[in-house]
């Protein structure tokens, strides 16, 4: 987690490059409000990633030290003094990887906390840091086998991070086809670009993170040639994180309430994500040529204050949680629970306000009274 922290301002220079880039070259690949959004995602998945990574740390340790078959491992292999065990572990966790994002994508328990990352209809690298608040819980279960082979937490942890810092560059439109090689082995934007798209032909396609061979080597392997369109084939068409992080297991709730054959319901929850009770299934044909036709869905606050309202809206929550991750261990948990539901009334607030759904007085007012508390404790 550190390590990621590290890195991002890396990740802020190279958004910043790729907006540079976008005003030189005359081009519409960024939509202040919908980067907004996807930034307030990725600050919220954060602050409940540090909760997360220490559940899944312990797990981790309690399978490392009581069920790993670390004594029957060559020191090769599990010594982190190596380069085999480096090269192994980067390979092995990058295979992980693609069946945790496959599944994520074929079962819709999962499918409920990857789609916050699908359902922005814009690509670019903002689009990298749009993030479930839960999503390492899924991931973090399919690493777990890395304990299993006795590889310590910290090479874990940085190869991890390593892998993830490799994907955010590929979600970017400036770059073409790569050399064959690179193209052959790597994920590039190129590939990329087809798994975040809603066109038919291109669905369920490219899950590898950083090596693409595994795409190639299971089937699920697809050439970009058509024009992408991007977000999900049903659109979300809303501002909200919180409604972005929370529709599909919204979905799954009022589905299993509904049906009155509740078996269905519950086996629903891994099924397809299409897959419905028999007795709520509707006919959706035509939904996806539909969306690939339909104009893109960007709300506008209008005029140039009140994008910049939102933007430092954003930037002050994220100094605040910044903090709040710094100084988490001086709270106790009443403390921590009542800060994280202020970050998410405040999140809420934002997306609302995009969305243009609530006037001034409604949420506003209290969220600054919130935030004035927020800055004495963290502050002070």
């Amino acid at each position: 987690m550190r390590l990621i922290e590290s890195i991002a301002p890396i990740f802020f220079i190279l958004i910043a490059i790729e907006i540079g880039f976008v005003y030189f070259k005359n081009k519409d690949f960024y939509h202040l409000e919908d980067s907004v959004v996807n930034l307030s995602l990725g600050v919220l998945s954060r602050v409940f990633d540090g909760f997360i990574l220490i559940g899944i740390v312990i797990l981790y340790d309690f399978l490392l030290q009581n069920l790993s078959l670390k004594d029957f491992i060559p020191d090769l292999v599990l010594s982190p003094n190596t380069v085999v065990h480096w090269i192994l572990l980067f390979i092995l966790l990058d295979l992980l990887f693609y069946f945790a994002h496959r599944y994520s994508h074929e079962i819709k328990i999962l499918w409920a906390s990857h789609v916050v990352h699908h359902s922005s209809e814009e690509y670019n690298l903002t689009v990298a840091l749009r993030q479930s608040f839960i999503r390492n819980i899924a991931i973090g279960f399919f690493y777990l086998p890395l304990a299993i082979l006795g590889f310590p937490i910290e090479s874990y942890l940085i190869v991890d991070a390593l892998n993830r810092t490799y994907q955010f560059w590929v979600h970017t439109r400036f770059f073409n086809r790569l050399h064959p090689i690179f193209e052959f082995l790597l994920v590039t934007p190129s590939h990329h670009r087809v798994h975040h798209a809603m066109n038919s032909v291109y669905i369920d396609r490219n899950y590898g993170g950083v090596f693409i061979i595994w795409d190639r080597i299971f089937g699920t392997f697809q050439q970009e040639y058509e024009t992408p369109r991007y977000g999900l084939v049903t659109q979300l068409r809303n501002s909200n994180p919180i409604i972005a992080n929370l529709h599909v297991f919204r979905d799954l709730l009022y589905d299993l309430i509904r049906t009155k054959n509740k078996w269905e319901g519950i086996v629903s929850f891994f099924s397809y994500p299409s897959e419905r009770p028999k007795d709520l299934q509707v006919k959706t044909t035509t939904a996806n040529q539909l969306n690939i036709n339909s104009i893109l869905y960007r709300p506008s606050l209008g005029s140039i204050c009140g994008k910049w309202y939102i933007f430092l809206q954003w930037a002050l929550f994220a100094i605040l949680a910044l903090k709040f991750i710094k100084k988490i261990a001086f709270f106790d948990p009443s403390q921590i629970a009542a800060i994280v539901v202020v970050f998410i009334f405040c999140f809420f607030s934002l997306g609302d306000f995009i969305n243009r759904k609530r006037i001034l007085w409604n949420y506003e007012i209290l969220k600054y009274a919130f935030l004035v508390v927020l800055f004495y404790v963290l502050f002070s």
